[in-house]
């Protein structure tokens, strides 16, 4: 399902399904103080990410545990599975997406093993953050809690000049 445009507006899904809670709640401080944007965090009861919208796949980290995608409409997000994943080296992750793809709302991509990263000690939590949204783009999220992969999650709106 395609990123809905709502007159201006965009939709952007839950790309896992999870407890959602505003980004100030992000166990790590450069995502909980917004440095890279504006945004959500995801507690994971799954283990599959998908694609929140249409977009293209601008950055895929060896590995494997963050994406970063850009829209059509020029907005650019990121998707970071778990805190301290990077010192997994890939371990326990496997990509669907490289970069450069283009990929569509729902589309899979990556997978994760929660028992590996439970065995190094890595939150789950999953920001998922817009990192030029405070660049002439209003976000609301748009439901907080139990949320399921492909719910809709966030709107983005461009500001009025």
């Amino acid at each position: 399902m395609p990123a809905a445009p709502l007159g201006k507006s965009t939709l952007f899904g839950c790309p896992i399904s999870g407890e959602v809670a505003p980004v100030s709640q992000c166990p790590d401080p450069t995502f909980a103080q917004e440095i890279l944007g504006p945004g959500v965090v995801i507690f994971p009861e799954g283990c599959e990410l998908f694609a929140p919208a249409d977009a293209r796949v601008e950055f895929a980290l060896s590995t494997k545990h963050a994406l970063g995608l850009g829209t059509a409409e020029g907005v650019k997000f990121l998707i970071h599975v778990g805190m301290d994943t990077n010192k997994l080296e890939g371990d326990g992750f496997q990509s669907f997406a490289k970069m450069g793809d283009e990929v569509k709302r729902g589309d899979k991509l990556l997978s994760f093993d929660p028992q590996v990263m439970a065995e190094n000690r890595c939150s789950l939590a999953t920001p998922f953050v817009f990192c030029n949204s405070k660049e002439g783009w209003d976000m609301e999220i748009l439901r907080t809690g139990r949320v399921e992969a492909g719910e809709d999650l966030i709107r983005l709106t461009p500001k009025e000049t």
